[in-house]
């Protein structure tokens, strides 16, 4: 991901900025400042680059964090809801005593995506800090 962020603060050692996204390219000469959208969030300048409140910079994240996040949030689910589909029968048998029907092998499947996809959210919402973006250039 490459974005353009307004720098809204810069932190005392100017390793740090909390930024605004912009929403296009055409936005960069304006003063108005009508394209600031979303909240701040905090980006890293790996390359100290001479930054101020108002600088027009241009951000990215790690190529390699978005293909990881991407395999997860999207591969675990439907991969557990593969494998709870296949494993309701025993579930069935071992819990009720009895075969699993097409209804209740749906709701494995049903179980098997939600829950892992609730997990993905919740754990990538408030344990992991994924690498934070960087500076890339500034205009």
């Amino acid at each position: 991901m490459i974005q353009t962020a307004f720098v809204v603060s810069v932190s005392d050692d100017n390793s740090q900025a909390q930024v605004l996204p912009m929403i296009t390219g055409a936005c960069l000469s304006c003063k108005e400042r009508c394209a600031q959208r979303g909240t701040p969030f905090a980006v890293s300048n790996e390359k100290n680059f001479e930054i101020k409140e108002g600088s027009v910079v241009s951000i990215a994240t790690s190529q390699k964090a978005e293909a990881v996040q991407s395999i997860i949030s999207l591969f675990a689910p439907v991969l557990c809801a593969i494998a709870a589909f296949f494993l309701s029968p025993a579930i069935s048998q071992v819990f009720f005593h009895r075969p699993a029907t097409e209804g209740f092998k749906a709701a494995c499947s049903l179980a098997g995506i939600v829950i892992p996809a609730a997990i993905v959210f919740a754990v990538s919402r408030f344990k992991i800090r994924p690498a934070r973006p960087h500076i890339e250039k500034v205009f």
